[in-house]
């Protein structure tokens, strides 16, 4: 895994707001957040989505720009990143959106969710981190000392 091969990224200005940007070789302008759990302060939702305007109809848009593992080294580092600033939050949950002929299907575990968990599982390793899924929630723990 060359984690070099990646975007450029920086954090929202806003201390409150847990969002992270960044733009591919393309123009697609990313956003990636996190979301505290209502339940537990120390566990957060890791979204990520393509906010150009062409996309306003479909944020989760596949862009089949062929940059998939650049974009995902990025997302990568940037949950890395945040885990660095914030050193209390141990769980990380992902879960991929499903596309339309999935839902049709009654896919249980989405595309997405499938590419993410082999790719972060590259990034994530023992013993310092635990990755598993769990039907369509990729979960990612890391190990406090």
């Amino acid at each position: 895994m060359n984690a070099a091969i990646h975007y450029p990224f920086h954090k929202d200005s806003f201390p409150a707001k847990l969002s992270y940007y960044f733009i591919n070789r393309f123009n697609d302008h990313y956003e990636v957040s996190f979301s505290r759990d209502s339940n537990n302060y120390l566990k957060v939702s890791v979204s990520f989505c393509v906010t150009n305007d062409e996309y306003e109809s479909d944020q989760y848009v596949v862009t089949n720009h062929g940059d998939v593992y650049r974009v995902l080294n990025t997302v990568c580092l940037i949950i890395l990143s945040f885990s660095d600033t914030h050193p209390n939050i141990y769980h990380y949950v992902f879960s991929g959106e499903k596309r339309m002929f999935e839902k049709e299907q009654d896919i249980a575990v989405s595309g997405r969710t499938r590419v993410f968990m082999r790719f972060v599982k590259k990034f994530f390793i023992p013993p310092l981190w635990e990755v598993r899924q769990e039907e369509n929630f990729v979960h990612i723990y890391k190990k406090m000392r």
